[in-house]
């Protein structure tokens, strides 16, 4: 364990402990729960300033200061040394504001700075170290100063409340500024004719009601549905004559459905669209942001804009693609592939016996446009343009640009032991839902990827698996016009 690793989880594994000599009420028990809680953060401190940098953190950082925070104001609220109702005060700020971080992702609407949250933090560890302060006299039997002491709490605590309520109010605002300021991309199509081309093997089409909406889209946006040979190797063969005077085409099926599409050069000149007609259906977040059947509502009109697509090699050859995935996700694709219907029981299924399965660790060489990266314990790797992953489960943070040329790209590395990155793939999912780029996750961007390895790793893309391989290269091989809404 390096010394970074270390101070972080001497940082955390020291709350017991401070607890236990709190609740020993005596005047050596409330130095010595004083001195730990000094120690532990003033080494923390240090250790910010004289260590360079790494790529990435230990995954205990980035919430460590929070849960030493809450537990030690938990604890003397209690004891009744510090008031219950201020402790849930703070409780419900992180609630709210994690919300709106929440539903700022979901909307590609980018929230930058946590300077509210480091001050409040501050605040509170002085509180604390305060009410220890405080306990030493009482315990010492210096009661004349505590007044003092109860003054300095109360100003202090009243500062954090203000704070708590003003980051509430100005996440907000910057939430409900930026949504409402946001471009519109593209532009408008209006009455061009549009062609549904389905896939009756995609997972939902065995699902009544999902047929059903197919019509309701097709008949709300006057469009023809043709049908795919869907039995066949290539479902799209024959289908130049089909879609001869169609230049704006809807794929209705899931992610490889779209996928296969996009591998297709009669469409690529083509504009397309997508109707959710399979299990994940990451392209379903994608064009239509997640709303619930809005796409049903032809008062929406669709956007038509670039779209950057990725071209992914490896050893068995080359294919065009909006997102890929190395690494955990991959061996959940692995085996859902195996999966009848691909639905989200299959998807559950599946990570669960990922996650009680065998270790999954991955030694990988990284470069992004000559930057090398080496990471010795990488979890999963995602590269693209498509901001989401199935059932609409955010994967790539911040801002994204369709046609800017760049691949945007998401890593989760642990600098720990291997045993906790399981743990780590569901705690790194929670990150991107918050829009937080925090170890043990660490953001990438570049115009060409190429990822090696000595041993064999998994690949998806799209979401379908594609098997293992020792190296992949991706780069941006051409522009794409698709509609969104």
């Amino acid at each position: 364990m390096n010394l970074t690793n270390l101070v972080a989880f001497f940082h955390i594994v020291t709350i017991p402990f401070i607890v236990y000599f709190i609740y020993q009420e005596t005047l050596i028990s409330s130095f010595i729960a004083f001195s730990l809680l000094f120690i532990s953060v003033s080494i923390d401190f240090i250790m910010k300033f004289i260590v360079k940098k790494k790529e990435i953190e230990s995954f205990l950082h980035p919430f460590s200061d929070k849960i030493i925070v809450l537990s030690l104001l938990l604890v003397f609220s209690l004891k009744g040394s510090y008031p219950a109702i201020v402790f849930f005060i703070f409780l419900l700020r992180d609630s709210i504001v994690g919300y709106i971080r929440m539903v700022a992702s979901r909307d590609d609407v980018v929230i930058r700075g946590e300077l509210y949250g480091k001050i409040i933090t501050l605040f509170q560890f002085i509180v604390i170290f305060a009410l220890m302060i405080k306990d030493f006299i009482i315990y010492g039997g210096l009661k004349d100063y505590s007044l003092a002491i109860n003054t300095i709490i109360l100003i202090l605590t009243v500062i954090a409340i203000i704070l708590s309520f003003f980051s509430v109010i100005h996440y907000s605002l910057v939430y409900g500024n930026n949504l409402k300021t946001r471009k519109k991309l593209g532009r408008e199509v209006k009455g061009e004719k549009l062609l549904i081309l389905a896939n009756k093997k995609s997972g939902g089409y065995s699902d009544s009601y999902r047929r059903h909406l197919l019509k309701i889209f097709a008949k709300r946006r006057k469009a023809k549905i043709v049908y795919l040979h869907s039995e066949k190797k290539d479902m799209f063969e024959e289908i130049d004559k089909k879609i001869k005077g169609y230049n704006h085409i809807v794929i209705a099926g899931g992610d490889g459905s779209f996928e296969s599409a996009l591998n297709k050069t009669i469409l690529s000149g083509r504009s397309l669209g997508f109707f959710p007609l399979g299990a994940g259906n990451a392209f379903y977040s994608y064009f239509y942001k997640g709303k619930r059947f809005e796409y049903l509502r032809s008062r929406f009109p669709f956007r038509e804009v670039l779209l950057d697509v990725l071209e992914l090699k490896w050893e068995k050859g080359k294919i065009q693609t909006l997102f890929l995935e190395i690494g955990v996700d991959a061996e959940v694709a692995r085996i859902i592939k195996n999966k009848k219907n691909h639905t989200f029981a299959d998807y559950f299924s599946a990570s669960t016996e990922i996650t009680f399965g065998k270790k999954i660790n991955y030694n990988l060489e990284c470069i992004v446009d000559g930057k090398t990266y080496h990471w010795k314990n990488s979890v999963n790797l995602i590269l693209g343009k498509i901001p989401y992953l199935g059932y609409g489960i955010r994967s790539l943070l911040g801002s994204i640009d369709d046609d800017d040329g760049f691949i945007q790209g998401m890593a989760c590395i642990n600098t720990h032991s291997p045993i906790f990155n399981k743990f780590l793939r569901i705690w790194s999912l929670f990150l991107t839902q918050m829009g937080l780029v925090k170890s043990p996750l660490l953001a990438l961007k570049g115009k060409e990827f190429v990822i090696r390895s000595s041993k064999s790793f998994p690949v998806q893309a799209g979401g379908e698996f594609l098997g293992y391989a020792k190296w992949v290269k991706v780069k941006i091989v051409r522009k794409q016009k698709v509609l969104m809404i």
